[in-house]
This record gives structure tokens, C-alpha cells and sequence, in this order.
């Protein structure tokens, strides 16, 4: 994601700051992760992540059903 796109889409919510690093924060956990367990939940706070990104423009149905359409789909293999 580009800051011009920002610019250009108007985003000025403070979650981009935090929902930006912390997938590659998780990506990141990802690769020491000598269990599982270590590994799941990397994987679901990643996807969490991605969730709220999907869903972040609030003023579009578009995105709102993206983000819910994710999050319930990504609720059944968990």
C-alpha cells in the first residue's frame, strides 16, 4: 500500500499505522515458531489483520461485506 493511495482514497485512521507492521510483525513470529501452537496463532493474527484492512473503508457495502464475509469464513477452519 502506497501513500499516495491514502491520499487519494482519504484514509485517515490511526488503525493503518498499527494494522500495517503487525501482519509483518506475525510473518515475522512465524519463523522462530519450533510448535504449532506458535505457528496458529501467527497465522490467525495475521488474518486478523487482513480482515480489518478488507473492511476499513466504512463508507463502502462493498468493504464491509468483504471484512465480514472473511471473518465468518475464516472463523470455520479455526
Amino acid at each position: 500500500m502506497c501513500f499516495d493511495s491514502f491520499e487519494k482514497e482519504r484514509f485517515d485512521a490511526f488503525e493503518f499505522i498499527v494494522l500495517i507492521p503487525l501482519p509483518t510483525r506475525s510473518m515475522l513470529l512465524m519463523i522462530p515458531a519450533h510448535d504449532l501452537i506458535a505457528m496458529y496463532l501467527a497465522i490467525e493474527l495475521q488474518s486478523l489483520c487482513f480482515y480489518v484492512i478488507a473492511a476499513s473503508k466504512r463508507k463502502s457495502e462493498f468493504s464491509t461485506e468483504a471484512g465480514s464475509k472473511y471473518l465468518i469464513l475464516g472463523a470455520f477452519p479455526s
